[in-house]
């Protein structure tokens, strides 16, 4: 092609390409980045399943990746929600709640730990927590904690991933179950038996 048809060609493609809305602009930019997230992510799950580490490494390619929708979210506001359209696993997980109930004592739950699961039946009450915490220091809290409540402590089994112990003291008892869960979780249950209601007194 001669210089002469080169330029006019140019002449031709130049005003073209800035009659282009910046709203096209922006979907194009956000299809090229949600194509090499998800190829990024690709690559990891295939490096995990060679060397059978799938689920570390899957775990870390939605973290990675979404580091990087954060920057571009400084630059593109609103690009992470029209990319979590595209990549579900985007979206940021819902913080977990407590279900309906009340704690029981005497030791309060340990920090940052969801209650999950609540059931009486009787005057027996069940509480159940879960959430990511440390299992030793976990234990340590409620070990310590009954004891500052003048409990006394009967361990039922022990293992490195479970403990159920047995808590009295008088008329008073707590069943306590520590259980080790994946991706550094753990559950803790507890079971209680609410006082017999008193009777009350008659008048002469």
């Amino acid at each position: 092609m001669s210089q002469s048809g080169f330029i006019v060609l140019a002449a031709q493609f130049v005003p073209a390409v800035f009659r282009i809305r910046s709203g096209t602009w922006l979907a194009l930019s956000l299809g090229m980045l949600g194509a090499l997230a998800l190829l990024f992510w690709g690559l990891v799950s295939g490096l995990g399943w060679l060397w059978g580490q799938t689920q570390p490494l899957t775990d870390a390619a939605p973290e990675a990746a979404r580091s990087v929708i954060a920057q571009v979210e400084n630059t593109i506001p609103g690009a992470r929600d029209k990319l979590a359209e595209i990549m579900p696993a985007l979206k940021p997980e819902p913080a977990p709640r407590d279900v309906s109930g009340t704690d029981i004592g005497p030791v309060a739950r340990y920090p940052g730990l969801t209650r999950s699961h609540w059931h009486r039946e009787g005057r027996e009450i069940t509480v159940r927590y879960e959430g990511p915490a440390d299992y030793a220091r976990v234990l340590d809290h409620y070990v310590r904690g009954f004891a500052a409540q003048g409990y006394a402590q009967g361990v039922l089994s022990a293992s490195p991933g479970l403990e159920k112990h047995e808590y009295l003291k008088g008329s008073d008892r707590v069943a306590f179950t520590l259980t080790q869960l994946p991706k550094d979780k753990v559950k803790v249950s507890l079971v209680a038996v609410l006082p017999a209601p008193t009777s009350a007194k008659t008048q002469p």
